[in-house]
Parts: C-alpha cells; sequence; structure tokens
C-alpha cells in the first residue's frame, strides 16, 4: 500500500500544475483580488456569524437608546463589523435614513467581496486541467532520453510524470478549487440571512414606539 501511494507523488508535475494555476489566477484577476480571496478561504477556518452574541448586544442597545436616547447611549458595539457600523450610524446621526444606507452600502461591500472570492476560485478551477494538460506535454517532450542504462528507467518517469499532471490538475479543480468557491458562497449567504433578520429587528425597535421602563428589555422572539 505505501508503494501505492508513493506512485502517486511527482513533485515536478505537482509544481508544475499549483504554481502554474497560481500564478495564471492571479494574473487574470489580480494579485489584491487573489490575496483576498485567500483571506476569505482562510476564514472558512474560523467560526461563522455568532447570531447569539450580536442579538445579545442589539438588544442592550436598544434597552440603552430607550433609557437615555440615541445621542446620549453608549452601549457596546455588536463583533459583526455591519451590524457595529450601523449601530454607530445611528447613534451618532439618530436617523434610520442614515442607518439604512450605512446598512446597504455594507451589504454591497459584503457581497462583493463573497462574489470576488467565489469567482476567483472559480477561474482557478478552470486553470488547474488546463496546467495538468500542460505538464503532461511536458512530461512527452522527455520521451526521448538520451540513450543509456537509464533511458527506460527516464522513459517511464516522463509517461508517469504526464499521467500525474493530469490527475494533479482534476484533483486540485475538483477536490479544492471549486470546493472552496462553493463553500465561500455557501457561508456568505448564510451570514446575509442572520445578519439581515437582525438587523430588521433593530430597526423595527428603534422606529416602534418607546415601552414603559417596567415593561423590561426587549426580547428577540422570532428573529433566526
Amino acid at each position: 500500500m505505501p508503494d501505492r501511494i508513493s506512485a502517486l507523488i511527482d513533485p515536478g508535475a505537482f509544481t508544475i500544475v499549483v504554481a502554474g494555476t497560481v500564478l495564471a489566477c492571479a494574473a487574470r484577476c489580480g494579485w489584491r483580488d487573489f490575496g483576498a480571496a485567500l483571506r476569505e478561504a482562510g476564514r472558512l477556518a474560523k467560526p461563522g456569524f455568532d447570531a447569539e452574541v450580536n442579538r445579545k448586544a442589539l438588544a442592550l442597545a436598544v434597552t440603552a437608546i430607550r433609557r437615555d436616547g440615541s445621542h446620549r447611549a453608549d452601549p457596546a458595539l455588536p463583533p459583526d463589523r455591519a451590524l457595529a457600523l450601523m449601530l454607530e450610524t445611528y447613534l451618532r446621526h439618530g436617523s434610520t435614513e442614515a442607518l439604512q444606507r450605512t446598512r446597504r452600502s455594507e451589504r454591497a461591500l459584503d457581497e462583493a467581496r463573497r462574489v470576488t472570492a467565489a469567482q476567483v476560485f472559480a477561474w482557478a478551477g478552470e486553470l488547474a486541467p488546463v496546467f495538468g494538460l500542460i505538464g503532461t506535454l511536458y512530461a512527452f517532450t522527455q520521451l526521448a532520453p538520451p540513450s543509456g542504462a537509464n533511458a527506460i528507467g527516464a522513459t517511464l518517469a516522463a509517461v508517469a510524470t504526464s499521467v500525474l499532471s493530469t490527475l494533479y490538475g482534476a484533483l486540485l479543480a475538483h477536490l479544492a478549487c471549486y470546493p472552496l468557491a462553493g463553500a465561500i458562497e455557501r457561508r456568505g449567504f448564510a451570514r446575509e440571512e442572520q445578519r439581515e433578520a437582525l438587523a430588521d429587528w433593530f430597526v423595527d425597535q428603534i422606529a416602534a414606539p418607546a415601552a414603559h421602563p417596567h415593561d423590561g428589555r426587549p426580547h428577540l422572539r422570532g428573529v433566526a
């Protein structure tokens, strides 16, 4: 079994496919977007949107606003950047119109980052098989080595590299690039859905008539 696994390892073919895919993808989308896509992929390993923590922060903010007013209230901001900017804008201006402008702007920026990152990995998925083919063509150039004792070994190594290059290109595309693009899209949609539910609730609360002080803190019943 170990011998079979080692037979599937070819550092030269792997380098051609991976390095070529990275360079071609960065040339197509630009190093800035390529780096941003890598950072977005790195966030997949971290915990996602914490709805409960953000929910509690907004509930405390509503309580403070109802008690002290929007200009005097000084609640802790939610950990989510978009919700924090939305709350900070409302505390500064006391206007739901300004709040909604910030909300739309942050939603557009978040969507642009998500779409760009997913597109970068989709492009990488398209390019990986191409560089698998390039590795195969390069290996074909080694099929006629100089005659000698090592001629047969060199020819077999070139054949193995040609096959493995194609294999690496397909695996890189379908086990790494395309799955990453899909994961970024799914997490982005889930984060946006949860964030929008909390933002809608917050807007409804600050637009509603103030409750009596003895009515207690607001609840987020029914918010996903």
